[in-house]
């Protein structure tokens, strides 16, 4: 199979998007092309392909990294709900909080968390079909199968949900802190579906290049909520306090679902949704073999992350402040490394699906570099800022000094974390989910987090460090296992392999048959 790279150029005419020094890096194939004949792709990218290795690097960074920046901020803005609910509820009680804290806790895992791995395969499957396959209708045929996936999830978990209560007395959790987390999450329950069909609309944008989405819509449901929060909370006339805050996150998921398809029906993106077909459930076996190791690939660092600080709890208030204050700065300085995963993932799909080996290639390793570099400076943040980091948030010098002793371990995490992250992007969108779960649950479950309780509570007895170190270890073999794979792949067969996976959906969403078992 000829790829783009290997033709020189001027040996073909061009291609009907044959392109000019406007045309921009990701384009599509028109619907007279056939998906899978890669010349076809190699006629309207030979000269942007044509270019010096260095040329393309250049010209990958920068699309990556502007691309990065909406997704970067729609993740803040979107983690920002949480802080303010938290920051609102702070002021009721302890009581209040704790319940919140958990009740949010048991949503990010039994819902949240889940939802987003398996709405996770729409990077692959939508970002390859949205340039490879001449029926754009296919990626709205793929946002189907997401959205049929996170629903049949939500409605198992369900019973789970509805008796919270019970299952947090078996557990001996206090009395009157499981029956407001119960509460909490029964208020919370439609809202909570609402934001996972939000993650999978906004992967379907994202694959279509609309990476600012997402950003607009957090951007204009932020003041609502922030209004929301105090009328429902504090509001002498409409305020029903704890609860309050519960609806009121109602109110901003439906208002950000609700936005984020008024986009999708006013931009040519709803060119590519088809309506709604029973093929899809025919294609879910095939949308299934990507979405659980994905799920598993994800959820495996995230539950590892809330075993840690279970594991944090028993050492004492003030380690158990200090690690607070760490994890809280940790997922706000990820989001600088999480809107490269993003803008990554995306692009490397969508060269697959153009048959753009090289490029491809060579967006993936630019991904690696720009996930060290981000790993690189939150490391050299947490170092520098680890002696008065601590102060903005607490008064007492018990917490601060806490908060100086974890930050030096979690620099090095930083690094190793920002790296696994981008790396299992670049898996996702290869579709190559189930390497990513083999390597991340021996690293966190094997390796991690048994070092981790073993330094802190066993003979070295080492306190909460320990714990960190467990984790910096998890994340280190993730990222270099991940790392080898991504440097090893073959991007000429990777195509192949994207273009038999549009091909067996295209021939599933037609109804001809069950496809076969082909996978990008």
């Amino acid at each position: 199979m000829a790829l783009p790279h290997e033709s020189p150029p001027g040996t073909e005419s061009p291609g009907p998007h044959a392109p000019s020094e406007t045309t921009p890096l990701i384009l599509t194939c028109s619907s007279t092309e056939a998906s899978g004949a890669s010349a076809s792709f190699a006629n309207g990218y030979i000269d942007l392909d044509s270019v010096s290795t260095q040329a393309m690097v250049r010209q990958e960074a920068a699309l990556v990294v502007s691309s990065s920046v909406p997704l970067a901020l729609s993740s803040l803005l979107q983690s920002s709900f949480h802080f303010i609910n938290i920051l609102s509820l702070g002021h009721l009680g302890a009581n209040e909080l704790a319940a919140a804290a958990l009740a949010n806790m048991t949503l990010f895992m039994v819902v949240n968390a889940p939802g987003v791995g398996l709405a996770s395969a729409l990077t692959t499957f939508c970002a390859t079909a949205f340039t490879a396959s001449p029926d754009k209708t296919l990626v709205g045929f793929h946002l189907q199968c997401g959205l049929i996936a996170v629903t049949v999830h939500f409605f198992m978990v369900l019973p789970i949900l509805l008796r919270i209560e019970s299952i947090l007395l078996a557990l001996n959790q206090d009395t009157l802190i499981a029956s407001l987390c119960a509460k909490f999450v029964h208020a919370q329950l439609a809202g909570s579906l609402a934001w996972i069909y939000f993650e999978c609309v906004k992967r379907f944008l994202q694959a279509q290049g609309h990476m600012k989405a997402s950003t607009y819509m957090l951007l204009a449901v932020l003041p609502i909520h922030l209004l929301n929060t105090y009328l429902l909370v504090w509001s002498p006339i409409l305020g029903v306090g704890f609860l309050g805050a519960a609806f009121a996150n109602v109110i901003t998921f439906m208002a950000m679902l609700a936005g984020i398809i008024v986009y999708t029906l006013r931009t040519e993106a709803r060119e590519t949704w088809g309506g709604w077909t029973r093929h899809s459930m025919a294609a879910m076996p095939q949308y299934y073999r990507l979405a659980i190791p994905s799920t598993m690939m994800m959820c495996s660092e995230w539950a590892a992350w809330e075993l840690m600080a279970i594991a944090a709890s028993y050492l004492g208030n003030v380690t158990l402040a200090g690690q607070s204050i760490v994890i809280n700065t940790c997922s706000l300085t990820y989001q600088i490394p999480g809107g490269l995963i993003g803008a990554v993932s995306n692009r490397v799909g969508n060269l697959l699906g153009q048959g753009r080996a090289h490029r491809a290639s060579i967006s993936a390793n630019v991904g690696l570099l720009l996930g060290g570099l981000a790993g690189a400076l939150g490391l050299l943040f947490y170092v520098g800022t680890a002696s008065w980091w601590g102060r903005l948030y607490s008064n007492d010098p018990n917490v601060v000094a806490a908060v100086a002793l974890i930050m030096p371990i979690c620099a090095l995490f930083q690094f190793s974390d920002a790296l696994s992250g981008m790396s299992g992007g670049i898996l996702r969108s290869l579709g190559r989910q189930a390497v990513g779960a083999w390597i991340n649950l021996p690293s966190y479950y094997v390796f991690g987090l048994p070092l981790g309780l073993y330094l802190t509570y066993g003979a070295p007895n080492i306190g909460v460090i320990g714990l960190w170190i467990g984790i910096t270890v998890a994340a280190t073999l993730t990222s270099f296992g991940q790392s080898m794979i991504c440097l090893g792949t073959n991007y000429a067969r990777e195509v192949d392999r994207c273009m038999a996976q549009v091909d067996s959906s295209r021939v599933i969403a037609a109804g001809s048959s069950f496809g076969d078992d082909s996978q990008c």
